[in-house]
């Protein structure tokens, strides 16, 4: 695994780059960073090559004031590709690498192979069943009201992580005490709090936003996974609203973290996939 940083679309992104092969675009969610992808390049490094940055506003990238919205968040993804001399490539997320993952999907074209995206709250959408992640998950526009997050979590960074990556997993284990604390240390960096909660912020404007890609269904494979115990079957719902072409569904005795929870079965799912995708 190499570490390496790139301007891009006007910020300096930390990222990794692992294994050779076709190319995966790996977004993040929150609180976590390109590390959650760990085991996806174990179990895949001598089939694919994966390029997963620190998403702006996390761990070792800049962490700007502004422009946090999913369009460009994804056109950060572009040119690190352009950078990584790649032309086409699946896009894999997780959490709130979910949006930017979708914008990505429609700006990047023909260089999108697929996309599939992992316990991830779609916003903007509009189906019979569509629910706003909002509603279930209280923490969703707690974040997005920045100035009382920080004075609520900022002093308490680990019992604040510690209660995300047990009380939203079926297995409260499932996140190691060494990556827990990987994560409160990144959580504590100057700036990452505040940079990190851009990504909730004006949930309405990317709602907006990814409604106005939604218009249009995506015309490359789509996959969508849930866990039982956290987004159900909102992620395959909605990766069926996004394209005709979806595969996914609920993961069963699984929470939030399904990389670390379901590491075998996803990476089973995930393999096919790609290897369908290609022949496509």
């Amino acid at each position: 695994m190499i570490s390496r940083r790139a301007l891009v679309n006007g910020v300096t992104l930390h990222y990794v780059a692992v294994g050779s092969g076709p190319a995966v675009l790996c977004l993040h969610g929150w609180p976590q960073n390109h590390r959650e992808f760990l085991p996806i390049f174990e179990a895949f490094c001598d089939d694919y090559r994966f390029i997963a940055p620190d998403l702006r506003g996390y761990a070792d990238s800049d962490k700007p004031y502004a422009d946090y919205m999913p369009a460009t968040i994804a056109q950060d993804l572009l040119e690190l590709a352009d950078v990584e001399k790649i032309d086409r490539f699946h896009i894999l997320s997780h959490d709130l690498g979910g949006p930017p993952s979708v914008a990505l999907a429609y700006m990047a074209g023909r260089r999108a192979l697929s996309l599939a995206t992992i316990e991830t709250p779609f916003f903007g959408l509009d189906y019979d069943t569509y629910v706003d992640p909002r509603v279930p998950y209280w923490h969703l526009s707690m974040h997005a009201n920045m100035d009382i997050a920080r004075f609520l979590i900022e002093g308490r960074e680990e019992q604040y992580l510690r209660h995300f990556f047990r009380d939203f997993a079926y297995n409260p284990n499932a996140i190691s005490e060494d990556e827990l604390q990987r994560y409160v240390m990144q959580m504590k960096q100057p700036g990452n709090l505040r940079a990190s909660l851009n990504h909730y912020a004006f949930i309405d404007e990317k709602a907006k936003q990814l409604a106005e890609f939604a218009k249009k269904k995506l015309s490359i494979p789509t996959m969508g996974w849930g866990g039982r115990h956290s987004f159900g079957a909102h992620c395959f719902d909605s990766a069926r609203a996004l394209s005709d072409r979806a595969e996914g569904g609920v993961i069963e005795e699984c929470g939030h973290w399904v990389f670390e929870e379901k590491t075998d079965f996803i990476c089973e799912q995930l393999g096919q996939f790609w290897d369908k995708s290609a022949r496509m």
